[in-house]
């Protein structure tokens, strides 16, 4: 029993040692009742711990880029009534400019909130002159 334990942990160890962030700025948009779609610049904001080759896509956009290891300040303008979700995959090929999609590695969501703004009801008096 001891040895598949220690196999299945040495097994998931190369996985655990690259480390993905993905950060969104900001991470909701709120939106009244006078707006159908929320439009707004977000920042993109990816660290990794390796070189490897990484691509970001967006629901609504498909594919935004490819690069290597991290990015940093990249802005994305969103137009959108509904969440989007922000994900960066693993590229199974570099040498195929990046456009196959491999492992998903990171992801985060852009909240689009609906509300109401509250009326405020003034009190006015019955004042007669």
């Amino acid at each position: 029993m001891k040895p598949q334990i220690l196999l299945f942990f040495l097994a998931a160890l190369p996985g655990l040692a690259a480390a993905a962030d993905l950060h969104l700025t900001p991470t909701v948009c709120a939106v009244d009742e006078s707006e159908s779609r929320c439009s707004i610049s977000v920042n993109v904001d990816f660290e990794a711990d390796d070189e490897r080759h990484y691509c970001l896509s967006v629901d609504s956009k498909g594919l935004i880029r490819c690069f290597h290891g991290g990015i940093r300040d990249l802005e994305v303008y969103i137009n959108s009534d509904r969440d989007i979700r922000f994900q960066v995959s693993a590229s199974s090929s570099a040498s195929t400019g990046g456009n196959t999609r491999g492992e998903d590695v990171a992801a985060a969501t852009l909240k689009i909130a609906h509300y109401q703004p509250k009326r405020h009801r003034r009190r006015y008096g019955w004042g007669l002159l």
